[in-house]
């Protein structure tokens, strides 16, 4: 049966559940040396991937083993921070029956959790400038993706995702959703009358986005709510206008080479410098081969929201310069390209804790364990784009009647995508160019 495992993944729509969403099928399809399960969560509150290998290890690791199995590679290595000891104990043991999966334990540092910085911590190999993983012999996968491709073995198709609701809400926890409830309905649930002055961040506090429109559904990669206040310098930083961080920048920047010193693609021999980009946006050089060093930025944010001592946007600066690259058609060159990491790697990782604290968050840092989702939903607004590729095609009409895990949206012919099933029982009531939505019987109840 494992032979059909890539036919039964694209079937049940898995994606790469902590990121962009890669269509997993698609990596599947590839032969690799080693396999590496991404559980170094370095983002700050975020709480799946630990909960997971708490509550669900074994179904975990049988994912991470057919995922091996089917990439033939000859060893997997789970890559979790070292300061998870219950976690780790928990897997010590379940792994003493797999002779080919082993721990890697990590240190608590931002961004452990980047895969090409866990390649290398794991392996110390350099995936090269404007690569992926599999340059170097490797895939990396999620957590949650592994226990997805179990599932999707079984022809359970992903329906429901896993989100640490956190920040300014009674009781932060982590649960699993059905796929296409609101946040305004995700929060309500949790407890959160008041969502005035309110914001979210969809992902975690250093590369998530905010989102100030609570209608709109979670997705296959949502990983985490978490609420808070509009003024907080976080918001603020993150929200600030591109026109304004430039003039800020104009104004602020002491070339300190700070966000240099600290940007970990940099670290890995990338030629990421920040800095540089700066002078560039301030001073108005239209060099195209100086503005190149911004191709590598990985957006991380390590550079604005903990290196410059201004709060400046360095970041920003990389995302703007790269548009300019890609307008101009401009492109990576590794020709003759050898990647050496910095020797000054080790001394200049990014403590935790320490980021928590210069991000303003220490209050949230609080255990958000998993409950049961028993909240009613009633409709959900199921997004037919939840990956990386085209949009899923509508399957299904108007008034038609469907049940949970049934297929609503296919891939469309030769084309990079993902299926899209339905995460309640119910009527489909609309379909839009981006949108399925369904809605519970009347007087129904459909708890996911």
């Amino acid at each position: 049966m494992i032979e059909k495992l890539v036919e039964k993944v694209k079937l049940a729509g898995v994606v790469g559940a902590g990121g962009a969403g890669f269509p997993t099928h698609v990596k599947l399809s590839t032969k690799v040396e080693y396999v590496i399960l991404n559980a170094a969560e370095c983002e700050p509150l975020i709480r799946v991937d630990q909960e997971l290998l708490d509550k669900r290890a074994l179904k975990v690791i049988d994912g991470l083993q057919m995922i091996l199995d089917v990439t033939e590679g000859k060893k997997a290595f789970i890559a979790v921070k070292e300061k998870h000891q219950e976690v780790i104990e928990k897997l010590e043991e379940l792994l003493k029956d797999y002779v080919n999966i082993e721990l890697f334990l990590l240190k608590d540092f931002y961004p452990a959790g980047d895969e090409q910085v866990t390649v290398y911590e794991v392996l110390k190999r350099i995936v090269p400038l404007g690569g992926i993983p599999l340059n170097v012999g490797c895939m990396v996968c999620n957590v949650e993706t592994a226990l997805n491709v179990l599932n999707a073995y079984n022809d359970i198709a992903v329906t429901t995702t896993y989100v640490t609701v956190i920040g300014e809400v009674p009781e932060p926890a982590t649960y699993e959703i059905p796929i296409g409830v609101s946040y305004e309905d995700v929060l309500k649930s949790c407890g959160v009358e008041d969502l005035e002055h309110k914001v979210i961040i969809d992902g975690g506090p250093m590369m998530g986005q905010v989102i100030t429109d609570f209608k709109l559904p979670i997705t296959k990669t949502t990983k985490s709510i978490i609420l808070m206040d509009e003024t907080h310098s976080l918001i603020k930083n993150k929200t600030m206008s591109i026109h304004d961080s430039i003039k800020k920048s104009r104004t602020a920047c002491i070339q300190c080479s700070k966000c240099t010193d600290l940007c970990p693609r940099d670290m890995l021999g990338h030629d990421v410098k920040p800095d540089k980009v700066m002078r560039i946006v301030n001073y108005g050089i239209n060099d195209y081969k100086s503005m190149k060093t911004a191709i590598g930025c990985s957006e991380c944010g390590a550079c604005e929201l903990y290196a410059c001592p201004n709060d400046l946007s360095p970041k920003k600066m990389n995302v703007l310069i790269k548009q300019e690259l890609r307008n101009a058609g401009i492109t990576v060159d590794n020709k003759d390209k050898e990647f050496v990491a910095s020797s000054f790697r080790e001394y200049r990782k990014i403590p935790v804790k320490r980021l928590i604290r210069k991000l303003g968050l220490k209050q949230y840092d609080v255990k958000a364990p998993i409950k049961e989702w028993d909240h009613e939903n009633n409709k959900v607004i199921i997004p037919l784009k939840q990956h990386i590729g085209a949009p899923a095609m509508a399957t299904v009409e108007i008034g038609t009647n469907v049940q949970k895990g049934e297929l609503i949206a296919m891939i469309p012919k030769d084309a990079l995508g993902a299926n899209v099933h339905a995460s309640i029982t119910g009527k489909i009531v609309d379909i839009t160019a981006n949108d399925i939505i369904i809605e519970a019987e009347q007087g129904g109840r459909d708890f996911g």
